[in-house]
């Protein structure tokens, strides 16, 4: 079995859609719990910065490969996540 039949078997389409929307809503609970206690003490910024350079670099990487949805999906991850960074120094 090729793996365009396996895609098409496991209907991959949908789940890389699935998985480009729940990327940007990964950091909806932190903020929830960011803005509902106002408590940011146990948050690493460090491993957010990390994670936005990565989550840029594949945003990077959808623009260089003229992939729309990856772009799209992980340019507004960025943005949540960046969000999230200002909400923990707002609260810290």
């Amino acid at each position: 079995m090729t793996r365009e039949q396996v895609a098409a078997r496991i209907r991959w389409p949908i789940i890389v859609t699935l998985i480009g929307v729940i990327n940007p809503l990964m950091m909806t609970p932190q903020l929830h719990k960011l803005w509902t206690t106002h408590d940011g003490s146990s948050i690493s910024i460090l491993t957010l910065s990390i994670l936005i350079l990565l989550q840029g670099g594949f945003s990077l990487h959808g623009y260089f490969t003229r992939d729309k949805f990856v772009m799209y999906s992980n340019g507004a991850a960025v943005v949540m996540t960046l969000i999230t960074i200002l909400s923990v120094l707002h609260f810290s």
